[in-house]
């Protein structure tokens, strides 16, 4: 059909021509930037994929070169093990020579007086050694310790788990602190004919639980201990080796002594700073007053005594006095392990390295931790090693053979990791080099391939051109029919 108002092969020659000048578009961008991918629109999961290849390409640079710090710190901290090494040689040499009879004092006294030139030496070069701001030989932080009172252990520590039990003597020593936090707790205890009764007090000397100990009705087992009145209960029981406050004095007036009736698997409940108590009673008060066993010391049938705590809100001090010895078993629902933390000592301190390993997009980081190797004297046993006199010497050979131990296997330590971290690099050369060429595989432009298709895209404009300009000739042919 001859028409002037739509030229169709006008239209199909310039919606070919778009198309062609589309794709000589991307070809000369892949040529000029080097990329087969060069926005999401060419391949979005090949970008995808390769956008976490270079993630970790780059990544593997920073690991490499944590890593071959981690081997810096270490050699440097190997440097001063040498330096320290060569020292303890020397004091065992001197050790040695100061351990012969041989030796006048005077003698024996100038080569304890090199020793301890020797020991602050290693002193020095231990808190010196540095590197990257860390002191891999320096005195590490001290361990954390069970949190006594006094000479009073926490109870979880006399019983360990949770209905143990032992056999233990009564006297006017406290027997373990009820920690605060400590749930349901429950002591048993059997006294074994002799009476020997619990008593809990809190650390102020406040008197919660047991038998009274002052006025006309006070208990025998306190007057066995010479404890009459208030002012012996603070010389022989309220001491701060027992875990009681320094300012603590003795008050009974939140005093549970039990019920009525003894009540070996029950008792009376009173109450004190949110905790209420359970007791059943001291089985020597109940006994028959008129034949003579009321508070005689012996317990005949009731021997047992119960005390339960349902919640301590603070550190609770526990006794059972007597002259005897008992057993004892203890539940609990919730035992806190009290601890206490030494002050360290000065700076600088040796602390852990953690040296990362790997770190590939979408997993969790790989590392290693370099541990401290603390080797100053006192960390290597050294602290109160002297050459002088002759026994002293004798003593020290053994520990400073101990002390040379111990750096060798620090020195053992600092080897083994960095024959690791040299795989590691190797690894992650290999690995990297896999990695940029999987990702070359993706993003990278074909040369030839884009060269090509550059090639043919010019021809075809070129030809669509020509026939784009063939089409806006034909409407003149209709002029003809009209002449």
């Amino acid at each position: 059909m001859l028409n002037i108002k739509t030229n169709i092969p006008g239209l199909q020659s310039l919606n070919n021509l778009k198309a062609v000048q589309k794709r000589m578009s991307s070809a000369m961008e892949g040529l000029s930037s080097g990329l087969r991918v060069n926005s999401a629109a060419d391949d979005a999961a090949g970008l995808s994929i390769a956008n976490r290849m270079t993630a970790n390409l780059r990544a593997s640079d920073k690991l490499t070169q944590g890593i071959n710090d981690g081997i810096s710190l270490m050699q440097v901290a190997e440097g001063g093990l040498n330096s320290i090494n060569e020292i303890l040689q020397r004091s065992r040499e001197l050790a040695v020579q100061a351990a012969n009879g041989t030796l006048s004092d005077g003698d024996r006294a100038s080569i304890n007086a090199e020793y301890k030139q020797l020991k602050a030496e290693i002193d020095r070069i231990s808190r010196g050694t540095e590197a990257f701001g860390k002191h891999p030989l320096a005195p590490g932080l001290p361990e954390p310790t069970t949190a006594i009172l006094g000479n009073t252990p926490p109870l979880g520590q006399k019983f360990p788990v949770s209905g143990s039990g032992g056999s233990f003597s009564s006297g006017i020593v406290s027997t373990a602190y009820v920690p605060a936090g400590a749930k349901n707790v429950t002591l048993t205890i059997d006294s074994l004919g002799a009476d020997d009764d619990i008593q809990l007090f809190a650390r102020d000397g406040t008197h919660l639980v047991g038998t009274p100990l002052l006025g006309a009705d006070a208990d025998i087992v306190w007057m066995q201990r010479q404890v009459t009145d208030g002012a012996s209960a603070k010389n022989l029981v309220l001491t701060t080796e027992n875990g009681f406050l320094p300012t603590a004095s003795y008050s009974d007036a939140q005093l549970l002594q039990g019920p009525a009736t003894y009540d070996a698997s029950g008792g009376a409940t009173g109450t004190y700073n949110g905790m209420t108590f359970t007791y059943s009673g001291d089985g020597d008060r109940y006994e028959d007053a008129l034949t003579g066993g009321y508070n005689n010391g012996s317990n005949g049938a009731n021997r047992v005594e119960r005390l339960n705590i349902d919640e301590a809100t603070e550190d609770l001090v526990l006794l059972v006095v007597g002259q005897g010895a008992f057993t004892a078993t203890v539940t609990w629902d919730t035992m806190p392990s009290p601890t206490v933390t030494p002050p360290p000592p000065p700076p600088p301190l040796s602390t852990p390295t953690e040296i990362l390993l790997s770190a590939s997009y979408g997993n969790r980081p790989d590392s290693v931790t370099i541990e401290p190797t603390p080797s100053d004297s006192a960390s290597l046993g050294l602290a109160d090693v002297e050459l002088d006199p002759i026994e002293k010497a004798r003593e020290a050979l053994s520990k400073l053979q101990q002390a040379m131990n111990k750096v060798d296997r620090y020195r053992g330590q600092y080897g083994a990791l960095s024959n690791r971290f040299e795989g590691a690099i190797v690894n992650l050369v290999q690995e990297k080099i896999s990695t940029a060429s999987a990702r070359s595989r993706i993003v990278d432009a074909d040369y030839a391939k884009l060269s090509a298709e550059l090639v043919r895209t010019q021809i075809l404009q070129q030809a669509g051109t020509a026939m784009l300009s063939q089409a806006g000739q034909l409407p003149q042919a209709a002029l003809t029919l009209l002449r």
